[in-house]
């Protein structure tokens, strides 16, 4: 049962995080870069989204206990978030919640595109992070497993997404050119639909949290 949760966290990350999303950025902001450099950068991103990530994880508890916000409040506002980024996974495109073009237009110009804009927000971004910090503290194996396995298993869970966009960045130029752009497309409104259904359940899970006369 924990195993089916855990693996559910991972899909439910995997597709908001979307790897592909950001390959043809990455190609673009690095289009004079040589293959060492790619895999550098590549690197350095899956570094920083599973940092992002992590600290998210750990921090967020104390974060929403610090500014009074409960868990059933902060399930529905990171929803709304996950369905807006959700729609613009349907487009197949990077919304502005992932990144606005100022921000993109800015990162052309700088060396460290793997930290900012890739790993951050375009992968790591403010969908993921909630999504981490919901999971983090409402996950249904909690009281199984306990506070400190639960959270070294979501841990796990964002090394192996961010393992798995280091291996998509690091092989975006053969991603792009096997999957095309439908092929990504398809891949990422996959995921924006996934990302969806995942956002309806949290907000549901919230709602009744903030109005339990619902549940009847």
């Amino acid at each position: 049962m924990e195993f089916a949760a855990y693996l559910k966290s991972f899909l439910g990350l995997l597709a908001i995080v979307d790897p592909f999303i950001a390959v043809p950025m990455f190609l673009a902001l690095t289009p004079t870069a040589t293959a060492q450099d790619r895999f550098r950068i590549a690197r350095i991103a899956a570094i920083s989204v599973f940092c992002v990530l992590a600290i998210g994880l750990v921090a967020g508890g104390p974060v929403l206990d610090f500014f009074g916000i409960s868990l059933p409040a902060f399930k529905v506002a990171g929803a709304l978030l996950l369905l807006l980024s959700a729609m613009d996974s349907f487009n197949a495109a990077p919304g502005r919640q992932r990144q606005t073009p100022e921000e993109e237009e800015e990162a052309r110009h700088k060396h460290a595109v793997g930290v900012v804009p890739i790993a951050i927000p375009l992968l790591a971004g403010p969908g993921a992070i909630s999504m981490v910090i919901v999971f983090g503290q409402s996950h249904p194996a909690i009281k199984h497993l306990g506070t400190v396995a639960h959270l070294g298993m979501m841990l796990l869970v964002i090394a192996v997404v961010a393992l798995i966009t280091w291996i998509t960045l690091r092989a975006a130029q053969r991603v792009s050119v096997a999957l095309g752009i439908t092929g990504m497309n398809v891949a990422t409104r996959v995921g924006g639909l996934i990302t969806a259904a995942l956002a309806v359940e949290i907000l549901a899970s919230g709602l009744t949290g903030l109005f339990p006369g619902l549940k009847s």
